[in-house]
């Protein structure tokens, strides 16, 4: 089942991804973390994650 986003953070999470690509390409950074930055910052974490969010309240972002 595909998750679904809001236009705006769609969009958001697509500038941040083009973004990440481009500091890669033009500094030493490297690019599996600035993509995992950008995924992290639109709520989108691995299941391993899972655990350190149990028992706090999680927001979500309007």
């Amino acid at each position: 089942m595909p998750n679904f986003l809001s236009d705006d953070r769609y969009t958001a999470l697509l500038d941040a991804l083009q973004g990440a690509v481009v500091t890669a390409c033009t500094t030493a950074a490297e690019l599996r973390d600035l993509m995992a930055e950008a995924l992290a910052c639109a709520d989108i974490l691995p299941e391993g994650c899972r655990a350190d969010f149990e028992g706090l309240r999680v927001v979500q972002a309007a």
